[in-house]
């Protein structure tokens, strides 16, 4: 009887290391199991990220295009202004010099002196037909300026009015594009199942699981460090940008609006015809006010540009990011 209770005791000690390694075997298998669970939750969670902020990328690479597009116009039309105002001063000395010649009141003669009209007939008939060409030549000069002015102030309006589509077109753009909070609660679940599979990991270890034998543990970790930089403030720096570029759109193009119909009104034929002192001071103010406008459309379109210059650049960081995180799931 003593015997064969030595020899149940010799087989216990045998057994009992084994038992030991199931037990241990079973706790790992447990650890990783939870593990994988939750590393299933990061690769939900983040992937599909890059795919989302490309989208935002490409809006923002068009609004650019629209923008900039947009900016050249007003641009253009303020070069135009500019030109415009150069040519109607150019028209005022031409029309100064006409006057002076007798151009500008075909009844001048009527009202002349005898000694006045004397002196003129008097006057050598090579030198009265080189003033009737000098005369000539300064109406012809004038016209040619009038119809240069003409067309400035037309392709200034025109060029306003386009700017004005690209800014609407700008605006809705933006505005449409400018909400990401699907994309940010996206990011949030995704730091939350990254924190998740950080601290599984970490009990897996501390639980025993040896990442030597189990190199699984080190891929972990290089997805949670790979996707543990994604920030939901990059995201909201987008929503704010965004937010910029559909201000300045809209003002830019209420501004553009404004200067269109100034500059129609100047260039109409009643404003530039109008010859007395009121009528040109008035002619002179609606330019001014056209020009003005159309500088401060572009200004507000250079804004937006540059703010969606920023955006591709902050969409291109973190498209990196997501596409790092997305190449360790």
């Amino acid at each position: 009887m003593v015997g064969m209770n030595k020899y149940i005791a010799f087989l216990l000690v045998l057994v009992a290391p084994f038992g030991a390694v199931a037990d241990d075997a079973n706790t790992d298998g447990d650890a990783l199991q939870e593990l994988y669970g939750v590393y299933e939750a990061v690769q939900q969670f983040c992937g599909g990220i890059s795919d989302r902020i490309s989208s935002v990328s490409g809006v923002a690479k068009i609004n650019t295009a629209v923008t900039a597009v947009g900016t050249v116009a007003s641009g253009g039309a303020l070069a135009a202004g500019i030109m415009k105002s150069q040519t109607d001063k150019k028209i005022e000395e031409l029309q100064k010099q006409i006057c002076e010649r007798g151009g500008c009141d075909p009844d001048k003669v009527a009202a002349m002196s005898d000694e006045e009209f004397l002196d003129i007939v008097a006057k050598p008939f090579v030198r009265q037909m080189e003033l009737d060409r000098e005369l000539q030549r300064l109406q012809q000069e004038k016209d040619a300026a009038t119809a240069k002015s003409k067309k400035l102030g037309n392709w200034r309006t025109g060029l306003m009015a386009g700017g004005v589509a690209t800014n609407i077109a700008s605006a809705i753009v933006a505005g449409l594009n400018r909400n990401q909070s699907d994309l940010i609660q996206q990011i949030t679940a995704c730091n939350t199942a990254v924190d998740k599979l950080r601290v599984a990991r970490s009990s897996a270890i501390n639980s025993g699981v040896n990442p030597i034998e189990n190199p699984i543990l080190n891929e972990f970790n290089t997805t949670i460090q790979a996707c543990g930089t994604l920030n939901v403030a990059d995201i909201e720096k987008i929503e704010k940008r965004m937010t910029v570029v559909m201000g300045t759109s809209i003002g830019g193009a209420v501004i553009g609006a404004v200067g269109t119909g100034t500059s129609a009104a100047a260039n109409t034929d009643k404003i530039r015809d109008d010859d007395t002192d009121a009528g040109k001071q008035k002619e002179k103010n609606l330019n001014t006010a056209a020009n003005v406008s159309a500088g401060l459309a572009t200004a507000t379109g250079a804004v937006g540009t540059g703010f969606n210059i920023s955006l591709i650049t902050l969409t291109k960081k973190l498209m990196k990011t997501a596409e790092q995180c997305e190449n360790t799931l």
